[in-house]
C-alpha cells in the first residue's frame, strides 16, 4: 500500500461537493509533500490547507484526509496530533499506521483513557516498550488481549508483570500470557502464585518456573503430587 492514498474520483463516483474543493487541494498538496519535491513555499501552503480541513472540514472530509495521509512521512506535527485526537472515524485509521506518532504521543493517547484508541494503538506494528508499558498499566481487558496477541509489540517483563497483577482473577488474560512463546521467569513465577490449578497446569506445560515457587504454590493447594514433581524437575 502506498504511503499516500489519492482521494477517489472518476467514473461511478458522485460529483464532489463544492465544500470538497479545499480537501482536494489539501490532498494534492500533501501528495506533493510526500514526493519530497516540495519547496518551502509549497510546504507552507500544504500545511495551511491541511490545517484548514482539520479546522473547518466536516467529519467525513477529515476522515478522507486521515485515510489519505495515514502512511505519510511528511506532515507537520500539529496536524499529526490533530488527526490522532479527532473522533474515532477520523483518528483510528491514522493511529493504526502513522509513522509520525512519537512514543510520547502514543503514551499520552493511552493515558487519555479512550479504549478504542488504546486498542488501535495496542495493535500497531513494532509497538515500542514505553507504549506497551503504559497500556499494561491502565488499559482494560480487551485492550490487554490485543496487546498480548501483538507479536511485534515490545512487551517487557515489567509490562507482563503489570498484566499478571492487574488481572490476577482473569483466566482469559492468564491464558493469553501462557500462549506467549516465552515468559520471563519472574512473570511465570508470579502467574503461578495467582492462578488456579488448571492455569497452573497449563503454565507448567509450556514455561519454566522456579522449583521453590512451584513447591510453595503446591503446598498452598494440597499434597506435592507426582505430576508436579515431574513437570518441574524435567526442566
Amino acid at each position: 500500500m502506498p504511503a499516500f492514498a489519492q482521494y477517489p474520483s472518476g467514473p461511478g463516483q458522485e460529483s464532489p461537493r463544492q465544500d470538497d474543493e479545499t480537501l482536494r487541494s489539501a490532498l494534492s498538496a500533501a501528495a506533493r509533500l510526500e514526493s519530497g519535491k516540495a519547496d518551502p513555499r509549497e510546504q507552507a501552503e500544504a500545511a495551511k490547507l491541511l490545517r484548514q480541513v482539520l479546522r473547518d472540514g466536516d467529519e467525513a472530509q477529515r476522515r478522507r484526509l486521515s485515510e489519505a495521509v495515514k502512511g505519510s512521512a511528511f506532515l507537520p506535527h500539529d496536524i499529526v496530533l490533530g488527526l490522532a485526537s479527532d473522533h474515532h472515524s477520523v483518528a483510528l485509521p491514522f493511529l493504526a499506521l502513522s509513522p509520525l506518532l512519537t512514543e510520547a504521543d502514543l503514551v499520552k493517547l493511552v493515558w487519555s483513557g479512550d479504549a478504542m484508541k488504546q486498542a488501535t494503538i495496542a495493535a500497531r506494528p513494532a509497538l515500542p516498550a514505553a507504549v506497551a508499558n503504559a497500556l499494561a498499566e491502565v488499559a482494560g481487558q480487551r485492550v490487554i488481549q490485543t496487546l498480548l496477541a501483538n507479536a511485534r509489540a515490545e512487551v517487557t517483563a515489567e509490562a507482563l508483570l503489570s498484566c499478571v497483577q492487574r488481572f490476577a482473577d482473569d483466566p482469559t488474560i492468564q491464558a493469553r500470557l501462557i500462549e506467549r512463546p516465552q515468559l520471563p521467569l519472574a512473570v511465570a513465577d508470579q502467574l503461578l502464585e495467582v492462578a488456579g490449578p488448571e492455569v497452573q497446569q497449563a503454565l507448567l506445560a509450556r514455561h519454566a518456573i522456579s522449583p521453590e515457587k512451584a513447591k510453595e504454590a503446591q503446598r498452598q493447594r494440597g499434597s506435592w503430587s507426582r505430576w508436579w514433581q515431574a513437570s518441574i524437575f524435567a526442566r
